[in-house]
């Protein structure tokens, strides 16, 4: 018989059966999303001095982390792991209902580690044929299936796309128009690289927030957080050749930005290692470009940029990629549009919400 679901208000430690349940979770999973236990517990500590954080867990067999932001009027769960047990989950969603209407809070989203900077969302339907990348939202099959019982419906929905080797030709007659613009424009182009990260992070860390601050469930981050997923070991793992800034002759301010990377899970590389394109990339099997983070300035939308940050991937594309891989896309984004009329295999994500 398993241990009853208790309520553990967060004490600025999380203890090692945090961690432990995700192990016991993933064990018979073919794959297993990175969780590094050290960078969690700084993610835990910044973030409590804005949410209200309460774990639900019977420190065997589920993990559920309820957040109340000091400044929302949602509630929200994330860092969601459990085995497939629908009491159990009635259980620990009982109680995290419970202290969100007590806090009057009207709705439950989910699943969202803290922000959408952070992993949130989950993978609708089977494995797609491409398996796993980078921060793909990926979990037990099961998953989805106990979040409909337990009376949660699609709050927003996102896709990935691949673009297939046979298909690359067609892109190019497709995007002819904004390659030849990229000859035109009143921008530098800024590779991307280790040292060109170091030297504009602070410029980038502003431009992700001007980018990524209206998004639905985006809360600002400090530099602090920026660093614990955009860093040097980040800058080492993109692709120099794809990945750009976008900065404006006139006003010398960067107004969009592009990273992209090779999709390195074919390496299995060991825990703890982080991908370098220079290391890496010549020991990949198949060369599959993710273009992960895209976005252009709120004053610089409707003139064309998305079309042509993927145009400025797409001049090195042929030489050095069979497949490119547009990732976790906001169904109602424009961005979509990029890719929109072409062959290509597609996986559907959800961030979930509960009202009453």
């Amino acid at each position: 018989m398993k241990k009853p679901v208790e309520r553990v208000p967060y004490a600025g430690e999380l203890a090692p059966y945090f961690f432990a349940i995700a192990d016991k979770v993933y064990a018979p999973q073919p794959f297993r999303p990175a969780e590094k236990p050290a960078a969690v517990q700084a993610l835990f500590r910044l973030e409590a001095a804005r949410n209200e954080i309460i774990l639900y867990t019977n420190y065997e067999d589920l993990r559920l982390v309820g957040i109340f932001p000091a400044d929302g009027s949602d509630a929200y769960f994330g860092w969601w792991e459990t085995v497939e047990d629908i009491g159990l989950n009635q259980a620990a969603f009982a109680l995290l209902r419970a202290d969100a209407a007590q806090r009057g809070r009207p709705a439950l989203v989910g699943p969202i580690n803290f922000n959408t900077y952070h992993d949130y969302r989950l993978r609708l339907g089977p494995a797609p044929s491409w398996g796993l990348f980078d921060r793909e939202p990926a979990h037990p099959d099961y998953y989805p299936p106990l979040l409909a019982r337990l009376g949660f419906v699609p709050r927003s929905t996102f896709e990935s796309r691949l673009i297939r080797r046979e298909t690359v030709p067609v892109v190019y007659a497709h995007k002819a128009d904004a390659l030849a613009e990229l000859r035109k424009l009143p921008f530098e182009f800024i590779p991307l690289n280790e040292a060109s990260w170091q030297q504009h992070e602070a410029e980038i860390f502003a431009l992700v927030q001007l980018i990524f601050g209206a998004n639905p469930n985006y809360r600002p981050i400090s530099l602090a957080q920026f660093r614990l997923l955009y860093n040097a070991d980040y800058a080492r793992k993109l692709c120099p050749h794809t990945s750009v800034l976008f900065r404006s002759r006139e006003s010398g301010g960067l107004v969009a930005l592009s990273f992209c990377h090779p999709n390195y899970q074919p390496l299995h590389l060991p825990a703890g290692t982080a991908p370098d394109f220079a290391r890496d990339y010549p020991r990949l099997p198949r060369k599959v470009l993710l273009a992960k983070t895209v976005g252009v300035h709120p004053d610089f939308r409707q003139r064309g940029l998305m079309d042509l940050l993927g145009a400025y991937g797409m001049v090195h594309f042929r030489e050095y990629y069979e497949e490119v891989l547009f990732c976790l896309m906001r169904s109602d984004n424009f961005s979509l549009h990029f890719t929109d009329g072409l062959p290509m295999e597609t996986a559907r994500y959800a961030l979930f919400e509960h009202r009453w």
